[in-house]
């Protein structure tokens, strides 16, 4: 099956990371390696076109399950993106993580995690997609929790696997479902088939999974939580990897989700996942997790995408914010290098001196603003072209406008001037030291969102034959946007430029903040939420404790009973014919009553 042996180099390279453990160097670049041949291989198998291939792999009774491996242009998109980004990933982790006992776990870990990814994307039915969701899901745990000898990070992870273990189970009760409906778990066959109720339920049910995976509301909180992993960690999470898995399966499903007419339901609550997301970036000051929320609201416009039934909208976004995001994450990896691990931007000063760096992150914050000609631009232009309802349209244009103000507000605090000058070149001198490895990754993805936007022409060919594969030019909806976001980094400009940036840690106290920093009454719902299970375990525990008591209780009367009956075996006849008597008494007494 010369599909799925894309993943093989990865899976070989994992392996022998962990025997390699005391050659720390030795398992840095065979993993490399191995990411760069899955990468050949990836591009390979994309020349060959579009095929199908399966192997069985178990029977029961007449039927067989097989692992279907599909390499269709939508599938192989998703594949090229893994295979492009996971070489950077592990070329920045070569001089990110500098601690030599970690480095076999992490390799092993972050290759498995790729694999997986891999593994999901050329998944043809939903038995193969779901040992890779299932995969996606245990290495992210331990990739979360990667530093697990600290509380937080131990903590983050439990409630990623604990969020994701619903989608599992939503996922299995749809898959079984399908299977009770259609008698196969293959894409293709599903969606051909006729409509029913046991479609429309188990569609309902993959799609609250891909929100647990995704991160969308109410499930969202997993992911600022996950910023507790290594940085690299959490550019290849945010970029590529597991919270595109719940997008690409509602892309994948599309044409079911459109037949059903289930696309309001997909819009509205990407909007509601967007605007929450980012209310809390506005008020967060860890520097990650502020990157972490606008994740969230990219997943929530490209699920916007897809309720409107445009494939090439999402799939445009899908694709240019993984490289704009896994930039920023490590520019943020970088400035917390700098400032020694410090995380607050309000504690925290880019690197406006470093030239070479600060222009990397200029252009990823310019990205995700959405300014033209970088690939974020043509991103959020694609959402927003999508959207056939004016009312959308409108908040699409103010979730612009709300992006690029927390995303420059996360540009400008940090360019504010050091309290003295020894702080300041010593700052300088941390950005000096940073390793080569760490800067090319960056150069490398900063070049890539700079062209990235080209996709824009050449995305509607590349998935023609899709549903919602074609895509308009609009030069005025162009001018809106840009009009909009240019006055959100004004607006940034002046309530968080630099001689006011100083003023923001009392911010965090007034009202307002609390109003927008929503995340810790979610979080405050899952604990109830939480509890109600707990006390409903609670009154079956003491349902089951009165029960055994009834049951231990009526047991020994028994025993009693019969230790009483035993002691009136006398043997005196006398006492033997004076029971009779009685109990024949009792008879005659019974049905004179009756």
């Amino acid at each position: 099956m010369f599909a799925l042996l894309v993943v093989v180099p990865m899976l070989v390279a994992a392996i022998l990371a962990l025997p390699l453990k005391d050659h720390f160097e030795i398992v840095r670049y065979l993993s490399l390696f191995a990411s760069i041949v899955s990468l050949i291989m990836a591009f390979a198998l994309g020349m060959e076109g579009a095929h199908m291939e399966s192997i069985s792999w178990f029977s029961i009774s007449n039927y067989s399950f097989h692992i279907v491996a599909y390499t269709y242009p939508l599938n192989m998109l998703l594949l090229y993106l893994i295979a492009v980004i996971t070489p950077l990933i592990i070329t920045y982790s070569i001089g990110f993580m500098d601690t030599p006992s970690e480095q076999a776990r992490y390799y092993f870990e972050l290759l498995m995690f790729a694999s997986a990814m891999m593994l999901f994307a050329l998944a043809g039915n939903f038995l193969t997609m779901f040992i890779g969701w299932e995969m996606l899901g245990i290495t992210s745990y331990l990739l979360i929790g990667f530093w697990y000898r600290k509380r937080a990070p131990a903590h983050a992870a439990r409630k990623a696997i604990t969020t994701v273990f619903i989608g599992d189970i939503l996922m299995l009760t749809a898959m079984i479902m399908l299977w009770v409906a259609y008698g196969t778990f293959s894409f293709a066959y599903i969606m051909q088939a006729n409509a029913g109720a046991y479609a429309y339920i188990a569609l309902v049910l993959v799609l609250a999974a891909a929100y647990t995976k995704s991160a969308q509301f109410p499930f969202h909180e997993w992911l600022p939580d996950a910023m507790e992993g290594p940085t690299p960690v959490s550019a290849f999470l945010h970029s590529s990897t597991m919270v595109k898995a719940g997008v690409f399966l509602v892309a994948i499903l599309l044409p079911l989700y459109m037949r059903f007419g289930m696309g309001w339901i997909i819009i509205m609550l990407g909007i509601i996942t967007s605007i929450i997301a980012i209310s809390n970036a506005l008020a967060e000051t860890h520097i990650k997790r502020i990157l972490a929320y606008s994740t969230v609201e990219d997943m929530g416009l490209m699920f916007v995408a897809l309720g409107f039934g445009s494939l090439i909208g999402a799939m445009l976004l899908f694709v240019v914010q993984a490289f704009y995001k896994a930039l920023l994450f490590m520019n943020a990896g970088t400035i917390m290098k700098a400032n020694n691990e410090e995380e607050n931007i309000y504690r925290s000063y880019s690197p406006k001196s470093y030239k070479p760096l600060f222009i990397t992150m200029l252009i990823g914050v310019l990205s995700l603003a959405g300014i033209f000609p970088v690939s974020g631009f043509f991103g959020r232009m694609g959402v927003e072209i999508a959207a056939s309802s004016i009312y959308v349209y409108v908040v699409l244009l103010l979730i612009d406008f709300a992006s690029s103000v927390y995303i420059f507000r996360w540009l400008y605090v940090p360019m504010r001037k050091p309290k003295s000058t020894y702080e300041e070149s010593e700052i300088m001198m941390n950005f000096g030291r940073t390793p080569k490895s760490m800067l090319v990754s960056q150069y490398i993805l900063g070049a890539i969102v700079l062209v990235a936007g080209t996709l824009y022409f050449y995305m509607p060919k590349f998935l023609s034959g899709y549903i919602g594969s074609q895509m308009r030019i609009a030069i005025a909806d162009s001018l809106i946007e840009s009009t909009v976001v240019v006055l959100g980094i004004f607006v940034a400009y002046v309530l968080f430029s630099k001689h006011r940036a100083e003023r923001g840690i009392e911010a965090t106290h007034t009202t307002l903040y609390k109003i927008a920093y929503n995340s810790l009454a979610t979080n405050k719902f899952y604990q109830y939420f939480a509890d109600i299970f707990i006390y409903i375990s609670k009154a079956f525990e003491t349902f089951d404790y009165a029960l055994l008591g009834f049951v231990k209780t009526g047991g020994r009367g028994i025993v009693l009973f019969g230790n009483f009956v035993r002691k009136a075996e006398t043997g005196q006849i006398n006492i033997y014919a004076i029971a009779f008597v009685l109990g024949f008494l009792l008879l005659i007494f019974m049905v004179i009553l009756k």
